[in-house]
């Protein structure tokens, strides 16, 4: 462990002095190729996976099931008295049945709540198997080491995961569980989309990240066999497989991207079931939404630093390793280099001040036919997948603006991100930044996606499979 910590501080280190070298070049040198050359590389490659995702909207019919297997649903649950009747409610009604009954159980984790959770949960009255398992004291902090208490006392061969605040629709496990079933797929991730307790702009950018951003990434890593990510709401797991690989890592902040690079590395693969979907609380302010980012973008270092040989040497096609390099450094090198730029041009304005811009020499940069291409495929790229999935004008609109104003926190929460990390590697302590949820307004009896989309044929379909299920 103390070899790790090491070797994670002597990487943060580097990295810190190599940013600050470069920028220190740019701003000496009026260098600008570099900088640039990061921002076309990022631009280009999210491109690409916009117009493929939006290109590829295939939708899959659903198998008529003969016996299924059994899942254990665990729900991590630590202070969430507010919203875990509702949750269970829900999960209640999930249609997982065959000619035996109900074939899932439902397992809460109560993560040492001292606000009645556990007892609350208890309280609820379901058709299906429900236990409240509690954590002991002693057990390591964060949610990976919780769903390790939660698969040992697990009945099912397959876990489902779902945060304190899902709300999946009634499908779900049959619309991801058939994936599963496929030769040497570990893990099955469902569409995660949000509901909010106000309307305000934080939570349409989040709305619009969720609904056009990761969904277009996820169906273009699923279509084009690149590397598709475990979103730790809404996830189905093959437990063989997580045994294979080591379990849930203790040590992730991002256990959910952690897994997915080990099941990746090790040849399993992991499907994405868009028609799987479950409905999560959006966060509610700013200072929530740095301190979630914050976190998961600290998890994501703590991913690539962990796991870089593996990715290097892993059981992974090159578009796979690819995109996870592009993924795992994205949430790094794009605010470094926004940060760079901003440097650069707080001292061409002092030095314009100071001396005539007539007289300062033009930097060195790449063509602007090439930096402003990037950047217009870029634009496109993201137009198009709001406008593929949005449908109507005005919610375009709208969405693209929420979510511009909503992308600035990575200037706060990457800084951050780098503090905690920075302070967890010198200490050997983790800082976990818990998402709080409150009473919102669910979508009661959420609907269904099929009724949304107006896919009569996908229903009629969903209605025999659903038949042939008492």
């Amino acid at each position: 462990m103390r070899r790790r910590r090491v070797w994670a501080l002597a990487a943060l280190a580097l990295a810190l002095v190599v940013w600050g070298a470069a920028v220190a070049y740019t701003v000496r040198s009026r260098d600008l190729v570099g900088l640039q050359a990061a921002l076309v590389a990022y631009s280009l490659y999210g491109a690409a996976m916009h117009l493929l995702g939006a290109a590829r909207r295939r939708r899959s019919a659903p198998v008529e099931p003969r016996q299924l297997p059994f899942v254990s649903v665990l729900v991590p649950a630590r202070d969430e008295v507010s919203v875990i009747q509702e949750t269970l409610r829900c999960l209640g009604q999930l249609r997982y049945h065959d000619a035996r009954g109900p074939r899932f159980e439902v397992v809460v984790l109560d993560d040492r709540s001292r606000d009645g959770t556990g007892s609350r949960a208890a309280q609820v009255e379901l058709a299906v198997p429900l236990r409240v398992v509690r954590v002991p004291e002693e057990a390591p902090r964060g949610k990976a080491a919780v769903l390790n208490v939660g698969t040992q006392a697990a009945c099912g061969q397959l876990l489902a995961v779902f945060d304190a605040d899902a709300r999946p629709e009634p499908d779900f496990l049959l619309r991801a569980v058939p994936l599963l079933l496929e030769p040497g797929v570990a893990a099955v991730q469902g569409r995660r989309r949000l509901y909010h307790r106000s309307g305000g702009v934080v939570a349409r950018g989040q709305e619009h990240e969720f609904d056009v951003y990761q969904t277009v990434m996820q169906r273009a890593r699923e279509q084009f066999g690149a590397h598709v990510l475990l979103g730790g709401n809404g996830m189905v797991v093959n437990r063989w497989a997580l045994e294979r690989v080591g379990g849930w890592n203790p040590d992730a902040l991002t256990e959910d991207i952690d897994l997915a690079i080990r099941f990746h590395a090790a040849g399993w693969r992991v499907r994405y079931c868009e028609e799987a979907v479950v409905w999560e609380e959006s966060v509610a302010s700013w200072p929530a939404l740095v301190r979630q980012r914050a976190r998961w973008t600290e998890g994501v270092l703590r991913a690539l630093v962990q796991h870089a040989a593996r990715v290097v040497r892993g059981h992974m096609s090159v578009a796979q390793k690819l995109d996870l390099l592009f993924f795992l450094t994205g949430s790094v090198v794009i605010p470094a280099a926004v940060f760079a730029s901003y440097a650069y041009g707080v001292v061409a304005f002092v030095r314009g001040v100071l001396l005539p811009y007539y007289l300062l020499p033009l930097p060195r940069a790449l063509p602007e036919l090439l930096t402003a291409g990037a950047f217009a495929a870029l634009t496109l790229g993201l137009v198009l997948s709001s406008a593929v999935e949005l449908r109507t004008a005005r919610r375009v609109l709208v969405g693209l603006a929420a979510y511009g104003a909503f992308t600035v926190h990575p200037l706060l929460s990457t800084p951050l991100a780098l503090v905690n990390y920075g302070w967890s590697v010198a200490t050997g302590q983790n800082h976990w930044w818990k998402t709080d949820h409150g009473a919102a307004p669910a979508p009661a009896a959420p609907q269904p996606a099929w009724a949304r989309d107006g896919r009569v044929a996908e229903w009629l379909a969903l209605g025999v499979y659903r038949r042939a299920i008492p």
